[in-house]
Formats: structure tokens, sequence, C-alpha cells
């Protein structure tokens, strides 16, 4: 209960920080009820849950069998210390599937724009990826429709590119202007195996898996493609590696002629702990924060007055 309640308060100040909230419920999959020991435990991640009666698996540092990363290949989270599993095909013919899907924390209101988003990464192992990975928001939960396990809903959100990267972070992000009571979120392959495109990406496993993190849906001003580019511009941009890191870590950062910029470290209290300026004839910056304590904290970067980006960083020493 008190592990429970320390990663509830994270998220709290997380979402503070943030400034714009976030309606997934425990989008980063950091609070869970206890260890993953087996597949098909993603409700431990509260209030996550697998949609087929198919498995939709978990994984969290904390855990010798279904770990980050040794659970699920080479992985790490893309933030904190967790991610889910899912299989968007498992081998060809019988339409098998896996689903996340949560409740929001509150419902869309008509007209109203929202940034959906979230992160994936290809198994390593696996033999193929695919281009149509989806998120489908709905008034209430939605089950199996066949065939297989196929939801064959349409998905409102939906990459257009092959997400065959096995080492970074894909995000897969849209704009959505809410019918109106949208409450849940459900992500994976809304498509059959005959309807799905696959290329290759060199496993040796007959399937296609995805680890997926950060999911968020944040309300908009409007529904703007040029925003969701600048927003993307910004992640690789501003780029923290590692991360996890035990307090060495590098920046590397692009500004644009006069531009003032500063990177800053906080502990989960708000407490800033590190302030750093960017220099302008630069693009990297090296840190060595050593003396900071094992665990989470967050960062941001800030150029001319704006937050241009922020997130957690973990330190593992």
């Amino acid at each position: 209960m008190k592990q429970l309640f320390f990663y509830s308060f994270i998220f709290l100040f997380f979402y503070r920080i943030n400034a714009q909230v976030n309606l997934v419920p425990n989008y980063s999959f950091e609070i869970y009820t206890s260890c993953p020991t087996a597949s098909s435990q993603i409700p431990l991640a509260v209030p996550w849950q697998g949609v087929t009666t198919n498995s939709t698996d978990y994984f969290n540092a904390c855990s010798s069998v279904y770990g980050v990363p040794s659970g699920s290949g080479w992985q790490y989270a893309r933030t904190g210390n967790a991610y889910a599993g899912l299989w968007a095909i498992n081998s060809y013919g019988g339409n098998y599937r896996e689903y996340l899907q949560v409740k929001l924390d509150s419902v869309l209101q008509i007209d109203s724009c929202y940034l959906i988003e979230f992160y994936c990464n290809s198994v390593n192992w696996t033999r193929y990826c695919i281009n149509k990975m989806g998120a489908y928001l709905s008034v209430t939960a939605v089950s199996n429709v066949g065939p297989g396990s196929v939801l064959q809903y349409i998905p409102q959100i939906i990459s257009h590119t092959f997400l065959n990267d096995t080492l970074n972070w894909m995000r897969v992000s849209g704009y959505y202007k809410a019918n109106g009571g949208e409450q849940y979120i459900t992500i994976g392959n809304f498509n059959t195996d005959a309807t799905t495109d696959t290329a290759h990406v060199g496993g040796f496993y007959d399937g296609s898996g995805y680890l997926i993190d950060d999911v968020t849906i944040i309300k908009v001003a409007a529904c703007d493609t040029v925003n969701s580019v600048r927003e993307y511009s910004n992640d690789l941009k501003f780029k923290l590696y590692p991360n996890p890191n035990n307090g060495s870590m590098q920046l590397n950062y692009t500004l644009d002629k006069n531009q003032e910029a500063v990177f800053l470290i906080y502990d989960i209290l708000g407490k800033e702990q590190a302030v750093y300026n960017l220099q302008k004839n630069s693009t990297t910056l090296s840190i060595s924060e050593i003396g900071l304590s094992k665990g989470m904290y967050f960062y941001k970067v800030i150029v001319d007055d704006k937050i241009v980006k922020s997130d957690k960083m973990i330190i593992i020493n």
C-alpha cells in the first residue's frame, strides 16, 4: 500500500509540472499492485486491462522474470521502470491479437480537440513489424468481435509508416475532435491478418510484438497538425541519454540563433536540484550529478521562458 501511494504521488506531481493534464491514468505503467511473475498480468498495472481473452503482458524492473529490460529483450522503458507488451500479430492465419484498454480520468468533451499519443518499440526477437498500430476512443469498453481476437473497430489515431525500430521508442500520435462522452482508450492492431501490412525486421519468432509506454491524452486549443509536428520536433531537438543513468548523462540539443535556454532537474517534491545554461555555440551538455540519490527525478528544458520539453529521469546508482 505504501508503494502504491508513493507512485500515485509521483504521478500527481508529474501532472502538475507539465501544466496540461493527461487524462490517461497510470500512463507510464509505473503504478502496480505487485511485480509481474508471468504473462497476462497487465491488470497489475492498475487500472489497465486486456480486452480479448488473450494475454497482454506487463513488464517492470522489479521483476526477475518479466523485468525491464531482460523480460522483453534489451529495451529499457521510455520513462520510468515499466511498460506493457502485446502481440500485433502472432503467427499468420489465426488473427491472434492483444490489446491495452483503460478508462480515462474524465470523459472527452464534445467538439473539443485532444492530442492523443503513445510510444511503441518493436520487440527485437520477433520477425515482423506492422504499419497500422492504432488507438480507439470509445464511450464504453470495447469487446471482442472477431474474426479470431481482432477488434474490428476503426481507430481514430493510427500509424501510417512501418514501426520497425527495435532500439528507439517510436511515437504514434494525432489530433482528435471528440464527439463527446468518450472515456476509454484501446491500443493495438485493429486489422485482420489479411489486411495488415508487414515488413521483415530480422527476428526469429513468427509474429509482430510491441512494447507500449507513455500513453497521453491532453486537451488542446485546436486540432493543429502544425503544432503536432512542432511537438515531435522538440523530442528530436532535446534528447537526454542514457535514461535511466547513474548521474552521468548527456543532453543533445539544437537551438536557433539568439535563443536562450536552460536545463533543470527537480526531485519528486519539486525542489530544484540543478540548473544548466545551454550554450548557443554547442549542441551537447555533459552532466555529472553523481551526488543524486537513487530514484525518480524530473527535468525540464526551457527556451526563451517557455517549457519545450519535460520528462522523467531515473537515477540508478
